[in-house]
C-alpha cells in the first residue's frame, strides 16, 4: 500500500527475533479479518481488529452467553449513524496477551448475515502498544512501543497521521486520479469506501453505467446505506499505488458530524490494505505501512 534490497533470510531473522509472540490474524468468512480474544477467562472467541473503531465492542450474541452486567445506556456512533446502546462491563479482555480490565463496552447488534463473531478489538485495546498486523502472513502482535523498528518490515513508509473531531481515528493524505483528499485508516473496512465530493474530484460519475448497485455500508449500528460500487481508477497513498482500484461511493453520516461533509474522504479499507505489513502506534499518532514480509520472502508483491 517497491522495491526489496534485503535477502528474505536476514529479514525474516531480524523479525523472528524482534516480534517474540504473534497470533494468527485471518480471513473469514464476511471478510474482514479477525483475531482470537479472550473475554472473562472464555474463549479464545473471532473478534474483528478494528483500527476504525474508538473503543471495543461486543456483540449482542456473546454478550448475552457470557451473561455481561449491564453498565447504562450510551449512543453507539457508526459510519452510517447512531443508535442506543446498552453498555456492558467485562472483567477483562486480551488479545495476544496483551490484556485490558474492568472496562465498560459497547452491546453491537448482532451482524444480519449470521456470522458468529464476538466483537470489535478498537483503539482502547491497542492503545500503549505497537500494533502490527501482516495482512500477507496472516499474524498480529501487539508489542512495547519501545520495539525495534525492524518489526515494522524493511521499506517501511511512516505516516504521521492526522485525526478527526471527537474520534480516535487516524488519517493520511490519498489522492485518486490526481486528486487530494482525506482517508480514514480502517482495517474493520472490508472495502473502500469514498464520499460522493471525492468521486466528483477525481472525475467520477457513480449513476454512470461504469457502476453498479454495491452491497449496502453498515457501521457499528448495523445502519444500512445504498451505495454504487465500481473502478475508481488510480489510488496513491503511504508510497503505495493501486492501479484499478474498486470502491463504493456512499455519503457516510459520521462525515457530517466530524464537519467533513463537504470534504473530499475516504475510509481505506482491507482491500487496498492486502499484502502489506501495518505498524500502528495510537499513542503516537503514527503508523508504518510496508509490504507483507511474507510476500518478500516469496519473492512477490501486489501489483494492482
Amino acid at each position: 500500500m517497491r522495491s526489496f534490497s534485503m535477502t528474505s533470510s536476514v529479514c525474516a531473522v531480524m523479525l523472528a527475533t524482534a516480534v517474540h509472540a504473534e497470533v494468527p490474524l485471518r480471513w473469514d468468512a464476511t471478510g474482514h479479518v479477525v483475531v482470537p480474544t479472550m473475554v472473562n477467562g472464555t474463549g479464545p472467541v473471532d473478534f474483528i481488529m478494528d483500527t476504525g473503531a474508538d473503543e471495543t465492542g461486543v456483540f449482542s450474541g456473546l454478550a448475552k452467553q457470557l451473561n455481561l452486567p449491564a453498565a447504562g445506556t450510551t449512543d453507539l456512533s457508526g459510519a452510517t449513524g447512531s443508535a442506543e446502546s446498552v453498555q456492558l462491563r467485562v472483567s477483562a479482555l486480551s488479545v495476544d496477551g496483551h490484556e485490558i480490565t474492568n472496562f465498560l463496552v459497547d452491546t453491537l447488534p448482532d451482524r444480519p448475515d449470521g456470522a458468529k463473531l464476538g466483537g470489535i478489538v478498537g483503539a482502547d485495546l491497542m492503545a500503549d502498544r505497537l500494533t502490527v498486523m501482516d495482512f500477507g502472513c496472516g499474524t498480529l502482535a501487539l508489542l512495547p512501543l519501545n520495539s525495534s523498528k525492524r518489526v515494522m518490515g524493511s521499506h517501511a513508509h511512516l505516516v504521521n497521521a492526522g485525526s478527526i473531531p471527537g474520534g480516535k481515528q487516524l488519517t493520511l493524505p490519498v489522492t485518486i486520479n490526481g486528486a487530494s483528499g482525506l482517508a480514514l485508516l480502517d482495517s474493520g473496512a472490508r472495502t473502500t469506501l469514498i464520499n460522493r465530493q471525492f468521486a466528483a474530484a477525481a472525475g467520477l460519475d457513480p449513476q454512470s453505467a461504469a457502476f453498479r448497485d454495491g452491497d449496502p455500508a453498515r457501521g457499528a449500528s448495523q445502519t444500512a446505506i445504498n451505495s454504487r460500487v465500481g473502478t475508481i481508477g488510480a489510488v496513491m497513498f503511504a508510497g503505495i499505488t493501486r492501479k484499478r482500484a474498486t470502491a463504493r461511493v456512499v455519503d457516510l453520516p459520521f462525515l457530517e458530524e466530524a464537519g467533513l461533509s463537504h470534504s473530499a474522504v475516504m475510509v481505506l479499507g482491507l482491500d487496498l490494505l492486502r499484502g502489506t505489513r501495518l505498524s500502528v502506534d495510537f499513542s503516537g499518532r503514527r503508523f508504518w505501512i510496508a509490504p507483507s514480509q511474507c510476500l518478500e520472502e516469496r519473492g512477490t508483491h501486489d501489483k494492482t
